[in-house]
């Protein structure tokens, strides 16, 4: 069986796993969320450490109280339970990962407050990455505010390119990179695991969905990309899967892959700032020894880097301090004093655009060699692509991931795969309803 996903909401869960153990008392009620004057949820440890600096900073200069609590476990789950109940028990803000998103689109009314007339009204909307608000946008309104740009970009190895006399960073396109990497890497190295196939198509400005709400699974674009990356394995060899993985590169649990970074026989990974935090932790060894780059484009002059994933704070309806929070989201997800704490508590560039020229956004990365990261980061931040909301987008995920196993395989042509998950959203789009 292939293993599951790794979600931006599970890898920051994996990533701050202790404290998520040690901190599991907090989705139970406490005395600090009943006498607090603002309740917030967040699902990951590292946002719940930094949400509990800005609640603390908040309170010293306005008196407000803000309860912060970790929810070990499904936040949406719990939270559809709450809304559904009525409220009874929801909280006042919370953080939504964009892959569930979509569940709380479903219905006559959506459960969250319409953040676009504030935004636009407050000049935040210039402000922030537009392809990165799409993700909780529907309908023309806005729904939540994003807490990082997740940009992608080629992080490798130094010492096996330069062996053979070649800088990654100098080779603009795919074809010079497969090219260089297929004369240079042979007898059982490669350059790379297999990207995701969701990468390399919203680098080409598709994506699972389109603007209009359409399921873009199987346009001819997704097609095309995914018949490109199994060529990378089949045809040129020169990229490979990762053993018991359809589809996405699980560095976080998948010790085989490092094992192969540390003999040599790998030395690339195309993964966004969230995935590529796992670095640091997985080859603590390899420390100094690693750069980044913008990725290849398809063509000369293209697009040099995509996304994956997301997180946004957004605003429960049922909430009677929605002008109080409001407050406190602008306090801690648009001020560029507190994007940049959050940027260097978490290590996720934010898609706050005033914080990018802070000195401290660029802060040389030792484990990277003392690299600039954030100018990276900032030179390829405005081209991130959209990365299209919907409600369906739930089910998609949940009928792709068994099914892409077979592609990886060759046991089916990504066509009938592609073309067969789509029918499934569609029906449910004609049906409408729940997904769950």
């Amino acid at each position: 069986m292939p293993s599951p996903k790794l979600s931006r909401r599970r890898a920051l869960q994996l990533l701050g796993g202790s404290a998520a153990a040690t901190l599991a008392g907090c989705t139970q009620p406490s005395a600090e969320s009943s006498d607090a004057d603002l309740v917030l949820w967040t699902f990951a440890a590292t946002h719940y450490g930094w949400f509990k600096t800005m609640a603390a900073d908040y309170e010293k200069q306005t008196g407000i109280r803000v309860a912060v609590r970790l929810i070990v476990g499904d936040l949406n789950a719990q939270l559809l339970i709450d809304l559904k109940a009525g409220g009874n028990g929801a909280p006042d803000l919370t953080d939504i990962e964009q892959g569930g998103f979509g569940s709380f689109l479903i219905g006559n009314s959506v459960p969250l407050v319409d953040l676009g007339p504030r935004l636009r009204a407050e000049g935040y909307d210039k402000q922030l990455v537009a392809a990165r608000q799409a993700l909780y946008s529907w309908k023309g309104a806005v729904y939540g505010v994003e807490h990082a740009l997740t940009p992608v970009t080629l992080f490798y190895l130094r010492e096996p390119w330069q062996k053979v006399g070649v800088d990654p960073a100098t080779l603009h396109t795919w074809d010079d990179f497969f090219q260089a990497a297929g004369e240079s890497f042979k007898n059982g190295v490669h350059a790379m695991p297999i990207p995701s196939h969701e990468i390399m198509l919203r680098q080409r400005g598709g994506d699972y969905f389109d603007a209009d709400g359409n399921v873009a699974i199987d346009s001819e674009l997704s097609i095309d990309t995914m018949e490109w990356m199994l060529d990378l394995e089949n045809k040129r060899g020169v990229a490979i899967r990762p053993p018991g993985n359809a589809d996405w590169v699980e560095i976080s649990t998948n010790p085989t892959m490092w094992t192969a970074f540390r003999a040599g026989q790998l030395s690339c990974l195309v993964v966004p700032d969230w995935y590529a935090g796992f670095i640091p932790i997985e080859a603590a060894d390899l420390a100094g020894k690693w750069r980044a780059a913008p990725i290849p484009a398809f063509e000369k002059g293209g697009r040099r880097t995509s996304c994956a994933g997301g997180t946004g704070l957004t605003i429960l309806k049922h909430s009677k301090k929605q002008e109080a929070a409001w407050k406190f989201l602008k306090f801690s997800m648009l001020r560029v004093p507190a994007v940049v704490a959050e940027y260097k508590a978490i290590n996720l560039w934010p898609a706050y655009i005033p914080a990018w020229s802070d000195p401290k956004m660029h802060d040389p990365v030792p484990f990277f060699g003392g690299q600039d990261i954030g100018t990276l980061y900032s030179e390829v931040g405005r081209e991130v692509p959209a990365e299209y909301q919907n409600p369906f987008r739930p089910l998609l995920n949940q009928e792709i991931s068994p099914r892409m196993l077979d592609v990886f395989q060759r046991k089916r042509k990504p066509r009938a795969v592609f073309h067969e998950i789509a029918e499934v959203v569609r029906a449910r789009q004609r049906k409408g309803g729940s997904v769950g």
